[in-house]
Parts: C-alpha cells; sequence; structure tokens
C-alpha cells in the first residue's frame, strides 16, 4: 500500500506522464497485478463503500453489490482472463501490390487517462471503466463526483492507500473548478466523461485544445415501449425494477412511457401492484428504496411533477428528500419534463395506437442513450430495431444491456460517443498500431519513376483491378 502527501494536481499529471514513458504499465505482469490490487481494494473495503454509498444516495447494501460492486468484479474477472490475448500483436492479411511483406497490429495503450465519473453510481461508473484503463496499460487520474462526497472522499484515500499516485490517482474538489485547468493544460491519451451531455459537450470543447481524444457516455430520454402482445405482468416488475432502481437516477433508467391504448389502463394497475409489492403500502418507511442525491435536484424534481396530472404516487418529504414513484397522465409532448432527461423516480405515461406514433415521439428526443420494447411480436420488435437509433437496449428487459461484457455500452449522438465493457473497454484505452514488415529483396521495379507507360500497365494489375 502507498500513501502521500496531498500535492498539486499537475505535479501529479507529470509525475505520471514520466511513469508512462518507463514502459512499465505496458508488461503483462504489471497490468495482471494492478487489475488484482483494484479488487482486492474493493473487496476488502465493501462495508465502507455501503455505508458512504447509504450516506451519499441511501443505497441498500444488496442494491450496492447488484449494480456497483457486482459488475466491477466482473469487469475486472473478464480483463483478467482476456488479457494475454487482446494485448498480443495480431498478424492480419496483406494486399498483393504491397508484397512480399508481412502486416501486423500492435495494441498499445493510449497513455494517461483521466476519468471522470458521475454521483449516481460512483463506483461502477469509474472503476468498471478502470479496469479497462488498467488492462490496456495505461495510467489513471480519477475525479469522483463531489455530489456524492462521502464515496469521492472514501475512494481517494482508498486509492492513495493502495497505488503509488504516478500510477493512480483520485482527486477531489469542485469538478468545475478542477477538471478546466487540467483540460487546458495537459494532453490526454484518453477522457472518459460520464454525466449529462450539457456537461459533456464543455468537455469535448475543453479536451479540443489538446486534440485529447473523449470517449463521452452521456443521456437522453429513454423510451419504454409496451405494445398489446406483452406480458403486461411480467412487463410491470422489470419496469418497476429498472424505474426505481437508485430511487430513478439511472442514465439508462426508463424515462417515458409508450403503451398501446389497448393495455394502458392493465399496465398501470400492474405497475400500482408491484410497488406495493416491492415496497409496501408506504415507500416512504421502505429501507430498500433510495433517495434524492441533494436539495437542488429534489426541489427540481418536484418542479417537473408539475407538468401533468398525477395518476399513481406523488407523496413526498421535503425533510427526507424523498419522492414516490409517480406516473404522470396528460403531459404534453412539449413540457418541460420531456425537455430533458427525468433521473428520477417520475415517468410520464403516452398512449399509441400504430407504430409510427412512437416515432415521432421519440423523434422529439432522438438518440438515447437506450430503449426498451416489451412485445412478444417479432415484427414490431425488428421494426423499432431497424427504425429508432439508439445506444443499447432490451427487449422484454430493462438495464441488462449493461450487464453483459460481451456488448458495448455505448450512446450515439447527443447520448455519447464510443462504448466500453469487456473487449470494448480494452479498446477504449488501445491505440492499434499497424505495421508493414517489408523484405528486403525483391523489389518491385515499376513503383519506382520514372514512370512509363509499360509500368502503369503492371501497376493496374496489383491494384484497383476489376
Amino acid at each position: 500500500m502507498h500513501s502521500s502527501s496531498q500535492k498539486p494536481v499537475q505535479d501529479i499529471v507529470y509525475a505520471q506522464q514520466q511513469f508512462f514513458r518507463t514502459g512499465i504499465t505496458k508488461t503483462e505482469s504489471f497490468r495482471l497485478e494492478k487489475l488484482r490490487q483494484l479488487e482486492q481494494m474493493l473487496r476488502q473495503h465493501e462495508k465502507d463503500i455501503e455505508d458512504a454509498l447509504h450516506a451519499d444516495l441511501r443505497k441498500h447494501p444488496q442494491e450496492v453489490y447488484m449494480t456497483e460492486l457486482g459488475p466491477v468484479y466482473e469487469e475486472i474477472r473478464t480483463q483478467k482472463r482476456m488479457l494475454k490475448k487482446w494485448m498480443k500483436p495480431r498478424k492480419v492479411p496483406s494486399p498483393l501490390y504491397i508484397m512480399p511483406s508481412s502486416s501486423y497490429i500492435y495494441p498499445e495503450p493510449v497513455g494517461n487517462v483521466f476519468i471522470i465519473s458521475p454521483w449516481n453510481y460512483p463506483i461502477l461508473l469509474t472503476y468498471r471503466v478502470a479496469a479497462g484503463a488498467i488492462a490496456a496499460g495505461n495510467t489513471l487520474l480519477i475525479k469522483h463526483s463531489e455530489h456524492a462526497p462521502n464515496t469521492s472522499a472514501l475512494m481517494a484515500k482508498l486509492i492513495q492507500r493502495y497505488f503509488p499516485e504516478e500510477y493512480m490517482y483520485a482527486l477531489e474538489g469542485v469538478g468545475e473548478e478542477v477538471i478546466p485547468p487540467l483540460l487546458d493544460q495537459f494532453y490526454f491519451g484518453k477522457i472518459f466523461f460520464t454525466g449529462s451531455t450539457v456537461v459533456g459537450k464543455k468537455i469535448m470543447q475543453m479536451a479540443a485544445k489538446h486534440l485529447s481524444p473523449v470517449c463521452l457516455e452521456l443521456g437522453g430520454k429513454t423510451p419504454c415501449i409496451v405494445d398489446d402482445t406483452a406480458n403486461l405482468t411480467l412487463a410491470a416488475k422489470r419496469i418497476v425494477w429498472g424505474k426505481m432502481l437508485n430511487a430513478g437516477q439511472s442514465c439508462v433508467a426508463p424515462d417515458y412511457l409508450l403503451v398501446h391504448e389497448r393495455v394502458k389502463d392493465t399496465l398501470i394497475d400492474a405497475i400500482r401492484d408491484e410497488i406495493h409489492r416491492c415496497f409496501g403500502e408506504d415507500m416512504r418507511h421502505n429501507k430498500d428504496y433510495g433517495r434524492i442525491i441533494n436539495e437542488h435536484r429534489y426541489r427540481h424534481l418536484k418542479s417537473l411533477m408539475q407538468s401533468g396530472d398525477i395518476m399513481m404516487g406523488g407523496s413526498t418529504d421535503d425533510a427526507d428528500l424523498f419522492i414516490e414513484l409517480t406516473l404522470l397522465n396528460n403531459v404534453s409532448a412539449d413540457a418541460p419534463i420531456m425537455r430533458e432527461e427525468i433521473f428520477g423516480p417520475l415517468m410520464p405515461v403516452f398512449t399509441y395506437k400504430e407504430k409510427e406514433e412512437v416515432l415521432k415521439y421519440i423523434d422529439k428526443n432522438p438518440h438515447p442513450l437506450a430503449l426498451y420494447l416489451f412485445s412478444t411480436d417479432k415484427t414490431t420488435q425488428d421494426f423499432f430495431l431497424d427504425r429508432v437509433s439508439f445506444g443499447g437496449g432490451c427487449i422484454n428487459e430493462t438495464i441488462f444491456q449493461l450487464g453483459n461484457p460481451h456488448i458495448p455500452f455505448s450512446g450515439v449522438g447527443p447520448s455519447g460517443m464510443g462504448g466500453y465493457l469487456g473487449k470494448y473497454s480494452f479498446d477504449a484505452f488501445t491505440h492499434y498500431k499497424g505495421v508493414v514488415k517489408k523484405w528486403n529483396f525483391p523489389e518491385v521495379f515499376f513503383r519506382f519513376p520514372p514512370y512509363n507507360p509499360t509500368k502503369a500497365r503492371l501497376w493496374r494489375l496489383f491494384i484497383g483491378r476489376k
């Protein structure tokens, strides 16, 4: 374990740059050792992490493991298991006109990585990313969100204890104060930001000064479509589960419901039954249910509740930052709640008759980070998969697209750029260097000047043939 006194963060970045130049981080043994250390740090301090997340978000220990720690352990396991294969140079074909030669792709780390994480899943959306950056052979600078102060302080302390600062360092402070000076002064091999679209635009703009590449995981209005062939009882269970995780404060939570008019009432009744089954008659006193992160967000969500008629829920508690799952009816498509990602336990409900009506709703907030469809009709499934651009999603489920390391978690357009998980995480923090190894003999004489018609005809035989 390691400890150090507080230094100017610029000195930390310089130290990380110098450490990366030594080449130590590129070795397989070093990468595996640091992945093991990361897992050891998290496992040995699970209780501390649970306490911090409870203090910040009132998360239940099972939810902490289910949505924060468990997936990170899985990601670390995947990176360790596949690392040897992924980091090997790979031979690829060579076209006829560059023969005789051999061509290879060499994976190399991008260098110093800056991970800027959000407050809503401060372990999951930091250390699952970090696992990929470590496996790819980089040094890491991490900025936790000041809006989850207990978790931020704990992780900064643990990182400092378990890792040398020239390799990995977690800085604290207000993001608007500490991030701009760093992006203004330094080139980073990759800036990985998870958060709002508004802040994502600012990060990208600041990164442009040094042409630092960015991966942006943002958000948007995630539609949840339920057609008249869906298993409504099962749909209600999975919608409630996906929406109520972290009190609705998830970037991939169902944001609004689009329900076929024939099944709306039945679905709402099933959702009401499921809420009572999971949380009892009064959610306020249920220890399984989280709270809104701070008073600012709480008051904003309360104002959004005025966007329609409350058809279910609506209870709040100012002293406890509690908001019950609330379904809203008669919401205008242009209402305030439909102009931003809700990020809380509120859900407008719309009805439709034809599938094309659903597209019109989605087109008002295009390219969502996720989409969920509940339908047993393959034609309907294919229709929405073909017609809607979104980061990732599920059919007859919610959230679980984040649980498969063989598919990328990514946005598209306003919901982000780049992706990660499993091999996609390794790729996100790797530069693939293409190399051609040419033989000294024989030499192709007709490539060199002076040019003439005979050489031109020969060249056409080798490249661009019909």
